[in-house]
């Protein structure tokens, strides 16, 4: 975050949706800095009443679970439902991974009352029309967000009305010495 603002970025966006580093790289940079998860738990908070978070694996449930929480939005976690395909795996088998994915999406609305869906990892980008068609052929139609998308359109959006985040919110680090990979100390 810190050499993309140096080189003239005007935002920056984590390809991951456990939004490692997000906190901190706002601590230390003056451009947005948007994590998949937490633009997707919002935005499908103001679409529907509440979502559901498709995980790569039943592991990765307490930590969107986690997330959810920290965002403010644990209420309106419908549940954490795992299709449980590694992510390594994602893109082995387009048409299982789908199948599976979409199987567990209608699950989260049948049985948990999700009222939008968010699948769990950014290695699924692009999936989300397919998911949604795939529900809309079960009788289940509801809003399939892509979360690398909404990640994309909330900096382009911060970036267009020049906003970033609080600096009372994530205040600059008191000084210390820093170590940056590839510079001498």
């Amino acid at each position: 975050a810190v050499a993309a603002e140096r080189e003239g970025a005007d935002a920056v966006i984590v390809d991951c949706m456990g939004d490692p580093g997000v906190y901190a790289a706002r601590e230390l940079v003056d451009i947005p800095v948007v994590g998949p998860a937490e633009a997707s738990m919002h935005l499908a908070a103001m679409l529907g009443h509440r979502f559901s978070v498709l995980s790569v694996l039943d592991t990765r449930a307490p930590m969107m679970e986690d997330q959810a929480a920290r965002y403010g939005l644990r209420s309106r976690l419908a549940s954490v439902r795992a299709f449980n395909i590694p992510v390594l795996a994602l893109a082995d088998n387009h048409e299982r991974t789908l199948r599976a994915v979409t199987a567990c999406a209608a699950r989260a609305v049948r049985e948990d009352g999700a009222h939008v869906i968010i699948p769990g990892c950014t290695g699924l980008a692009g999936f989300a029309p397919l998911i949604a068609a795939g529900l809309a052929a079960e009788g289940c139609e509801v809003p399939v967000l892509d979360p690398p998308s909404v990640a994309i359109k909330l900096a382009e959006m911060l970036v267009a009305l020049g906003l970033s985040h609080s600096r009372r919110t994530y205040a600059r680090p008191g000084p210390k010495a820093r170590r940056w990979p590839g510079q001498d100390e």
